[in-house]
């Protein structure tokens, strides 16, 4: 089985996909993707009001994600169904087959189409640092950044996608895509409770200074960039 993740854009001031609109498409998704040869499909959506109070910006980015369409499947080269299923929010995406990690879950994997599932995630793509090979950039996102993020943000969910093949053209070149699952979206805006997941022998502003400069050691923090999504679990194979 392979994981194909395809990522629609939002063009300039488009907004989010409001709940009704998300439900339509979730509802097309299941009609038009077999579940013989997608077992597992989910969508994120951009809520697009809280990343711009986490990132503090007065208006959206000219181009940001704006959905985050992920099945597996037998075989990715076939994925054309998921592919015109994206094109149809928005002619602007991409796609990627991942190879997926989940060091972290710590909730349940219970499906709707209609129901997003309870708190927010982290959606983030990652481009590696320019001097560092893809194989030194994954150990040090593994061996040393994973385990200080999961010891200091209060995360449920923490998954690694680490894109092995292209299946788009002119696809931004990224090497990852991080899914990190919180149980409310304060505490991904309230720095003292995102950097206060482990307080016991520091501070809050302490842990984002660890955190902050860990990050330039394994990431382009020019390129990578970070969304706040609401995720629908539409289908799973996974109990």
């Amino acid at each position: 089985m392979e994981k194909v993740v395809f990522i629609a854009f939002a063009i300039d001031d488009a907004p989010s996909l409001d709940p009704g609109a998300t439900r339509r498409f979730n509802e097309e998704l299941l009609r038009s993707l077999d579940p013989i040869i997608y077992p597992e499909v989910s969508l994120q959506v951009e809520d697009g009001d809280a990343t711009m109070r986490w990132m503090k910006r007065v208006r959206p980015l000219a181009r940001r994600v704006g959905a985050v369409l992920s099945t597996w499947t037998e075989c990715a080269d076939n994925a054309g169904d998921v592919e015109a299923a994206i094109a149809r929010l928005s002619d602007d995406y991409a796609g990627y087959v991942v190879t997926e990690s989940v060091p972290r879950w710590q909730t349940d994997r219970s499906a709707s189409a209609v129901e997003a599932r309870p708190g927010v995630l982290v959606t983030s793509l990652l481009c590696r640092a320019p001097l560092l090979t893809r194989d030194e950039f994954v150990a040090h996102w593994r061996l040393v950044h994973q385990p200080m993020s999961l010891r200091i943000h209060p995360q449920w969910t923490y998954v690694r996608n680490v894109v092995a093949r292209v299946l788009t053209p002119d696809a931004p070149e990224i090497d990852a895509l991080c899914e990190e699952g919180f149980a409310h979206v304060d505490d991904v805006i309230d720095p003292a409770r995102f950097y206060g997941g482990d307080v016991s022998h520091t501070t809050w502003k302490e842990n984002g200074r660890t955190i902050g400069n860990d990050v330039p050691l394994f990431l382009d923090t020019t390129h990578t960039s970070s969304t706040i999504t609401r995720e629908y679990r539409l289908r799973t194979f996974r109990g």
